[in-house]
């Protein structure tokens, strides 16, 4: 199995395995764009059950799932990347992660697929301007000449939704 961790240094994901020239990533949609997360990550993939809300919070927290027969907390994926928040429609999947002291989901519109993409297509994120959204971005993946892949810092993610 391919493990992975995120550089801090270099702001980019690189395998452990010096020898290994393939890097996981498990991509899903936000609106028009394509992104992706370090497959290792990703805990679990289900359909969304129904929200409870939780008043007082922060607007990208959605509230809380019961995931068998745990409690998760519910990230708007969409909301902490600065994009108009998530509606929950049929195509939607919560991807599951182990936070420090709890699991938590993060919403997205969609599943499209796990990729293994060579390290040589990797290009790391230029950083355009002051915006929270980029922060975010480790780099994107060109797999072929029409799809574009944003890879997500997902310990920066992480972090941010669980202060």
């Amino acid at each position: 199995m391919n493990t992975s961790i995120m550089s801090p240094v270099a702001g980019s994901i690189i395998p452990k395995d010096p020898a290994d020239e393939t890097v996981g990533f498990l991509c899903f949609r936000l609106g028009d764009e394509e992104f992706g997360v370090d497959l290792n990550l990703v805990r679990q993939i289900v359909s969304p059950p129904p929200v409870t809300k939780v008043p007082r919070t922060r607007s990208y927290f959605m509230g809380v799932v019961s995931i068998r027969g745990g409690v998760v907390t519910l990230v708007d994926f969409r909301q902490l990347l600065g994009l108009d928040p998530a509606e929950i429609t049929r195509n939607s999947r919560i991807l599951l992660f182990d936070g420090e002291d709890e699991q938590f989901g993060l919403l997205v519109d969609s599943v499209t697929l796990v990729r293994r993409v060579a390290i040589s297509a990797f290009e790391e994120n230029p950083t355009l301007e002051e915006n929270p959204a980029t922060q975010k971005v480790v780099g994107v993946v060109r797999p072929d000449a029409t799809t574009q892949i944003t890879i997500i810092d997902l310990a920066e993610i992480m972090n941010e939704a669980l202060r």
